[in-house]
């Protein structure tokens, strides 16, 4: 019995203390520290970057013109223009030129300030995508697929 009474009083004390610990108001914030040294230059993000997408247009044999008033006279001198194209409802884009067995069905004749000029061999309605690249270094990088350029530049 006595160890009983012993273990319920050890009980009722650590019961005791549990409800009535802790309970106070949280001191002031103390001052806040120096500030730090400036940190490393990030990586430059795609602002230089533009997409142009063209959906539904119908490409004739022969001269086709897009207008791509996105394409300015600083990518037309120094920067780079990137083709892409597929038929409404694909999972997949083609990269300009379209070429099958040998033969160059789609390709972008020539580049001008504000628009893109196509030759085709065949009429088709298809969606195309333009990658516009202000000058800058990209060596080494393969503009062959649209998605690893789309990953490449964080491109919507």
């Amino acid at each position: 019995m006595k160890t009983t009474m012993k273990f319920l009083t050890y009980v009722f004390m650590a019961f005791t203390l549990v409800l009535t610990s802790c309970d106070g108001e949280d001191g002031a914030n103390g001052l806040d520290g120096a500030i730090g040294p400036q940190g490393p230059a990030g990586q430059d993000g795609n602002a230089n970057v533009v997409s142009v997408s063209v959906d539904a247009y119908t490409v004739a044999i022969g001269q086709n013109e897009i207008l791509v008033p996105e394409l300015t006279q600083e990518i037309y001198d120094n920067g780079f223009v990137f083709g892409y194209t597929t038929v409404n409802g694909n999972s997949f884009w083609e990269t300009l030129p379209v070429v099958i067995n040998e033969n160059t069905l789609l390709d972008i004749d020539r580049i001008e300030v504000g628009k893109i000029i196509l030759t085709s061999t065949f009429d088709q309605t298809l969606d195309f995508r333009f990658v516009l690249i202000e000058g800058t270094d990209i060596s080494g990088f393969n503009f062959s697929s649209y998605e690893d350029v789309q990953s490449y530049y964080n491109l919507d």
